[in-house]
Parts: C-alpha cells; sequence; structure tokens
C-alpha cells in the first residue's frame, strides 16, 4: 500500500510539472555564453574536444550537470522518464551522427527501475566537416536545440537552445574538456559486436551469450517494452557462456517491427559495454510454442465449432434448402467448400501483405470498418428480401437473388461459401483463437496452412451433406412448406441486420446510424418497386432510389469525423490503458482484463450470461479486484499490441491478474463461475505473498 501512495505521489507531481512546461522553457536561461544553459537542477552546455576543427570527423558533446541526487536518462529511459533529445543545426556541408550513449546504471524510484546517470554526462556526438566547407569557411557556427527530464523523485522537462561559434584550421590544441571527452569514452561501449540467442518461455525471455569475461554481467534493452526493469536478472553460468532469464514486459510482441531482425541490447557489468543483437534460437523449441500439427488440428477444431456460432448460423440455415438435389456434378458438390478455402485464404493473404506493409492486423479486422458495416447490412437486406419474394422479377435481376440464395448450382454455392466465411470473421470459436494467434505472428506460409485448416473443418459439415447422400435423405421432401420455411429464414437475416446497425452506431454515432436506417428503408421501397415495375412506375425512378438509398451513408461517412467515444455494454468497468493495468498490478491488485468488441457476437453473449450476474458484481465489487475493459470495436493499436502479447488474432481474450506475480488466461466461452474462481484463486495466490 506504501508503495502504491508513494506512486502516486510521484505520478501526480509529474503530471503538475508538465502542466507547467511552459513556464519552466522560461526558467531555462541562458548564461553569458550562450553554448550554455541552466534550468531547474540542472545545467547543460554544448563543447568541443579540441579549440579548433579540421576535415573529416570532430568530436562535440552535450554536457549535462544536473544536481547531486538528480539524474538523467539513457536512450531507453526504463520504467519512466524521457532521454535527452537533440537537434542539430548545421550548415551544408557539415553533418552531425548518432549519439555515443555512456555506460548507464540502474536507478531505483520506489518499486520502479529507470535507466540513466546519476551526475554529470558528456553525450559525444561525431561531426563530420567535408572539404569543400573547412576550404571556404573560417569557423563554423553550431546551434543544437536541446530537451531533457531531470528527475529525483519529481521531474521537471527543460529545454534549451545553445550555440557556439568555433573556429576551423588544423590546430590540435586541446580545449578545456578534452580530459572530458577521454574520461567519456572510457565509459563507452566496446566497439566489438557481440551475438546471442534467446528462447521464450510463457514469462521470460532466456538470452544466451558469450561474454569477454566472468562477472556481473545485466542487460539493458533498447525498447521499453521488452522486459520488465524492475524485475531481477538471474544469470545462470553454463559451459558455452552465460544465459540470462529476463521477465518478459507485459507489452512485449515478438511480431512487432522492433523484434522482428532480434532483439538490441546492451550488455553491461557497469565497467565494460557491449552491445548485441539477440535473433531466435530456431534450434530449439520454445516452452510456448507447440507443433504445427497440433496446431492445426486446432485451426481444424476452430473451424468445426464455428459452425455453431450464432453469427454463422443464419447463413448456413438457408443451404438447408438446397440439399434437396444430391444428383448434382462434383464440381458443384465441392463449391461450397472451394468458396469458403479461398475465402481464407484471401483473408491470409491479405493480412500478410498488411503485415509486410507496416499494419499490424487482427482477426475481424474488416469490421472495424463503418464500410463494411454499411455493405453488409445492405446486403442482408437483399437477402432478407429475396427470401420474402419480394426481390424484382426481372430476368437478370430475379436470376442474380434466385442462383445465390435459393439456387443448388455451382455458383450459389460457391457465393454461401464466402459469405459465411465473411459473417463468421467477427467470430472467434474455442481453438481457433490460439491458432490464429500462431498464424498471425509466423511466417506467411505457416499463415497459409493454418488458415486453410481453419477452412477445411469450418467447410467439412455443409460439405458432407452434399456428398453422403443418406443424410440428406433425413430433410423432408419438397412441399409448400418451403415457402413458409424458406420466408421463416428472412428473419435472422433481418436480426442480422439490427446488429450490424447497432454495431454502425457504435462506430460512427446515432445520427450516422440514423442515415443507414434512412438508407435500408430507400434501398427496400425500391427492390419491391423494381419488383412491380409497370408503365405508372418507371424503372429510372427505381434506380435512383437505389442511388440515393447508397449515398446516403457514403455521404454520412464523408461528413464524421474518425469515430466516436467507444462504449460498451459490460457494466462498471473501467476503461483498459496499458498504464492503467500497470498502475494496479503494481499495486498488488486482482485484475481482471476483458477485450471486446461491439461486433464480436460471442463477446456479447458472455457479457450477458457470464459477465452480468449479481455474484460476479459482488466479487467486482472488493476494493482489491479492478475490471478493465479494452473495447475494439474500432481500430486501437494498445488494444491489438495487447492481445498480441497472449497470442490472439482477435476478440474475445479475458485475462485474470494477481498483481506482478501472476496471470490466468480464461476461454473464449465463459461462465459465471469461471470467472469468480479465477479471480478467487488470485486473491489466494496474493494472500500468500504476503
Amino acid at each position: 500500500m506504501l508503495r502504491t501512495i508513494t506512486m502516486q505521489i510521484i505520478r501526480i507531481t509529474f503530471c503538475i510539472v508538465l502542466l507547467c512546461a511552459q513556464s519552466l522553457h522560461a526558467q531555462s536561461t541562458q548564461t553569458s555564453d550562450p553554448a550554455f544553459a541552466t534550468g531547474p537542477h540542472i545545467e547543460v552546455g554544448l563543447v568541443s574536444e579540441f579549440k579548433q576543427l579540421s576535415i573529416g570527423e570532430n568530436w562535440l558533446g552535450v554536457l549535462l550537470k544536473p544536481d547531486p541526487e538528480w539524474h538523467t536518462y539513457w536512450r531507453n529511459p526504463g520504467d519512466s522518464g524521457e532521454p535527452p533529445v537533440v537537434n542539430w543545426t548545421l550548415p551544408e556541408g557539415v553533418n552531425a551522427g548518432k549519439i555515443e550513449w555512456p555506460l548507464p546504471e540502474a536507478i531505483r524510484v520506489a518499486h520502479l527501475v529507470n535507466y540513466g546517470y546519476n551526475g554529470d554526462v558528456l553525450l559525444m556526438v561525431p561531426i563530420n566537416i567535408e572539404s569543400a566547407f573547412f576550404a571556404n569557411n573560417k569557423s563554423l557556427e553550431i546551434q543544437v536545440d536541446l530537451s531533457w527530464l531531470v528527475c529525483k523523485e519529481d521531474c521537471i522537462p527543460g529545454w534549451a537552445t545553445l550555440k557556439k561559434q568555433i573556429a576551423l584550421g588544423e590546430s590540435p590544441e586541446k580545449s578545456e574538456y578534452h580530459s572530458l571527452f577521454e574520461k567519456t569514452r572510457e565509459r563507452l561501449p566496446s566497439k566489438q559486436l557481440l551475438s546471442a540467442k534467446h528462447e521464450f518461455t510463457e514469462q521470460h525471455i532466456i538470452v544466451a551469450i558469450t561474454p569477454p569475461a566472468k562477472g556481473d554481467w545485466q542487460l539493458f534493452p533498447f525498447d521499453s517494452a521488452t522486459i520488465q526493469h524492475n524485475a531481477e536478472q538471474e544469470s545462470v553460468e553454463n559451459e558455452d557462456g552465460l544465459s540470462l532469464v529476463l521477465k518478459k514486459s507485459d507489452y512485449f510482441a515478438p511480431a512487432s517491427e522492433l523484434h522482428k531482425s532480434g532483439i538490441q541490447f546492451l550488455l553491461s557489468n557497469g565497467k565494460q559495454g557491449f552491445y548485441l543483437t539477440s535473433e531466435l534460437n530456431s534450434g530449439a523449441e520454445n516452452s510456448t510454442s507447440k507443433p504445427l500439427i497440433i496446431v492445426m488440428l486446432m485451426a481444424f477444431a476452430g473451424g468445426l465449432i464455428l459452425n455453431l456460432m450464432p453469427c454463422v448460423l443464419p447463413v448456413l440455415s438457408i443451404k438447408a434448402l438446397s440439399l434437396q438435389n444430391t444428383q448434382q456434378p462434383i464440381m458443384t458438390k465441392l463449391a461450397y467448400a472451394v468458396g469458403v478455402i479461398l475465402s481464407f485464404n484471401l483473408f491470409a493473404v491479405l493480412i500478410i501483405a498488411l503485415k509486410f506493409s507496416g499494419d499490424a492486423v487482427g482477426w475481424g479486422f474488416h469490421m472495424q470498418s463503418p464500410w463494411v458495416i454499411a455493405v453488409l447490412s445492405y446486403l442482408f437486406v437483399y437477402i432478407a428480401l429475396t427470401l420474402f419474394d419480394i426481390a424484382p422479377a426481372g430476368e437478370k435481376l430475379a436470376g442474380l437473388g434466385q442462383g445465390f440464395i435459393k439456387g443448388d448450382g455451382f455458383t450459389s454455392q460457391f457465393a454461401t461459401g464466402v459469405l459465411a466465411v465473411i459473417v463468421a470473421s467477427p467470430c472467434t470459436a474455442p481453438f481457433m483463437a490460439a491458432a490464429l494467434g500462431v498464424a498471425l505472428v509466423s511466417e506467411p506460409i505457416i499463415t497459409i496452412v493454418l488458415f486453410t485448416s481453419l477452412a477445411l473443418g469450418f467447410a467439412l459439415p455443409m460439405t458432407l451433406l452434399f456428398w453422403l447422400p443418406k443424410l440428406t435423405r433425413k430433410i423432408p421432401k419438397p412441399g409448400p412448406w418451403m415457402v413458409t420455411f424458406r420466408q421463416f429464414f428472412a428473419f435472422p437475416m433481418l436480426g442480422t441486420v439490427i446488429w450490424l446497425v447497432w454495431v454502425y452506431q457504435s462506430q460512427l454515432g446515432s445520427l450516422a446510424q440514423l442515415l443507414l436506417l434512412t438508407g435500408l428503408l430507400i434501398f427496400s421501397l425500391a427492390i419491391w418497386l423494381l419488383s412491380k415495375v409497370v408503365k405508372t412506375i418507371p424503372v429510372t425512378l427505381s434506380l435512383a432510389l437505389l442511388v440515393a438509398a447508397i449515398a446516403i451513408p457514403i455521404f454520412d461517412q464523408n461528413q464524421q469525423s474518425a469515430g466516436v467515444s467507444q462504449t460498451n455494454n459490460t457494466g462498471a468497468g473501467q476503461t483498459f490503458s496499458k498504464g492503467k493495468l500497470a498502475e494496479l498490478k503494481a499495486g498488488n491488485n486482482v485484475v481482471f482484463v476483458n477485450m471486446t468488441a461491439d461486433w464480436c457476437i460471442t463477446c456479447k453473449v458472455n457479457e450477458q450470461v457470464a459477465l452480468n450476474s449479481s455474484e460476479l458484481d459482488n466479487v467486482l465489487s472488493k476494493s482489491d479486484v479492478h475490471y478493465l475493459v479494452g473495447d475494439w470495436t474500432n481500430k486501437n493499436q494498445e488494444i491489438l499490441d495487447y492481445l498480441q502479447i497472449y497470442q490472439r488474432a482477435g476478440v474475445p481474450l479475458y485475462v485474470v491478474y494477481s498483481g506482478e506475480s501472476g496471470y490466468q488466461v480464461l476461454p473464449q466461452i465463459l461462465t459465471t463461475e469461471i470467472v469468480i474462481n479465477a479471480i478467487e484463486k488470485a486473491l489466494g495466490e496474493i494472500q500468500n505473498e504476503i
């Protein structure tokens, strides 16, 4: 509790300081020398190793001199803080290189660990002067825009513009700061690059290295989302060198751009340092990995179960009307499966292409687009009108509707397979989530294999009905009853439209919902008029209504902003953020995280069946239990990063944390008892630690 209070004080102080940033900028005052400035608890300066600069490489540096017990930061500040930022203004023919960072130290503040420098530090930067500039100038004017953060228990940002005029010449005369440059070089990491291999367990990264000598070595990651900085690094010596066991950050994503080419570290014992890039040990199987055949079977099983999900059943029900004709060509019997397999692999190829373009996507990502929701709404209304026999009686348009919905030819079966996949895409069935998570962080060929396995499982039940006459004989013979049966299936289609319009409202707001409903009404009127075309109702009028119906949501989306505030229907849960989660875990609380979306029917079923109960409300009302809800209805990179931590491609995802000591991932299909038992278990683990 004391630790939590301390952190709250630090955070509040930091926020107050940031709000006063402009006034603090004014307090960073220039000294009589324009190359130096002072700010609260720090002095900064621009210094040169020699009094004159020559052709080629020269060394300048930004000197940071904080007050005693105050510190500045390394390139990765650790749990909090910001590194210094240096922006150079140099004439053409003069170029600045990258900062040479001295070896940092781990600085503990409350329960956080930061990486930085206690005391003075010189950030050396190479400056290259081209021969043409040197020949035509006698001096060089340098300007540096510098920002920094200096901290003790509270932190104060500062800014300054430093200027320095330095003569050009061949004189090797040292400046008064020459010895500081020499001492700083002793604190720089070696130019020798080391190699390393790493493996993953569920909660750790194990890095195997061969250090140049024995010692108390520690790894400093370049990326702040790699490890938990305040966790002890366990060192294990072996005959091949040294293995360091690092606790993974909650936001570590192996598939992120920062980690695709390896994980970058600084290896340091406080006196020596070496840069290294650790590559995944492909020769060893990670503890969290499963053989490919197991993941394929999980994907296949997930596809089978996906047929039973509420977002898929309405579409598959329609095809029950086309199973009377069993004397079909082989290709027609395979058409549904072909449509399913091609559609799933089209998703796979699209996801692979987006990943290579730098976009991070998950399963069901297209449902985050209002355009897709609007198009599907019109499609399902048209299907319902066709089932009601309201669709046009004209030959071409009628043939399209009849063939797409009621026909039993190749085109109809293929189109139904495509439609089933589109509607299934917001759902995540049991076994399917883990398989998709692996697929979306794997090589392209593995992604294709797993999506194909999922497609085969999804297509199997309906395909068997086409191939096994014994199964189709159980379907009642055709008769007048089929008209009523067909019309009944229009209502699940309209129910799907209600759901889609509700999702649309969550994405763009109530005005957008009203305009989409208006467009659907005009669309339905136009379809009805086309079916009743006579001389008194020109076709052009119906076509004009169709254009107007489609144009309304297009006009609306062009008028909307990026989106409306995300909402959820999950009770009293707080909005998820990685900062909030980290804060609650650090306070030794139990945290229940619910990742959901309005277009995820499975999520909504769980929220009504399992999460909407007085028993669970009583558990969540405890002072040390917290409920966080992440709403993925619209695109949200923070939530996608969180899903990738647990190798998930979509929602739902439910995780219960017992402080920082561990966590439990819950199944996709929930009951109230499952959630309560997980929370009670987490409470018990925290009590045992205390």
